[in-house]
């Protein structure tokens, strides 16, 4: 092997051992205290994102609140100072490295006849992929996919 050809060698490897130190470095969770946080696309073609804090241990969502200076249950969440008691319950809890969180949000038909809608998503903590699952008004279930990255719990970006 001549020494052109050892140069591109090396060179290649110096790259792809970059590439896969960035890589892995992306796929490490920040934790902050007990809670930990990721931001997931709704689905691949689209951009628009969740984000979800939640307790490490338990599963429960949370958000902080920076004037307060601390992680409140999602359940309290006040907007423009008032309480907010939305049509809608979330739930969540980690299970087999899953975070899975179901979201019931509740609305009344043409006829005035409470009804709801589930969703459930499912965030693979390992591979950082999502799944959510709903059934929609028409009584068809829609699956989209995306992906998650890892943010700070208190900030709300990535590293």
């Amino acid at each position: 092997m001549n020494r052109y050809n050892y140069s591109k060698l090396i060179y290649k490897l110096f790259l792809f051992l970059i590439f896969f130190i960035i890589g892995c470095s992306k796929n490490n969770p920040i934790v902050f205290e007990d809670f930990q946080a990721l931001r997931c696309e709704l689905n691949f073609k689209e951009k628009n994102h969740n984000e979800y804090v939640f307790n490490i241990n338990t599963g429960y969502l949370f958000y902080y609140d920076d004037i307060k200076d601390e992680f409140l249950p999602k359940s309290e969440r006040f907007e423009s100072e008032i309480f907010i008691e939305n049509s809608s319950e979330i739930f969540s809890v980690i299970h087999k490295n899953n975070l899975l969180i179901t979201k019931i949000e509740y609305y009344e038909d043409l006829n005035k006849n409470q009804k709801f809608i589930k969703k459930q998503n499912i965030i693979n903590l390992k591979t950082l992929t999502s799944r959510s699952i709903l059934k929609n008004k028409t009584g068809e279930y829609v699956v989209t996919r995306g992906k998650c990255i890892w943010i700070d719990p208190k900030l709300g970006i990535r590293y």
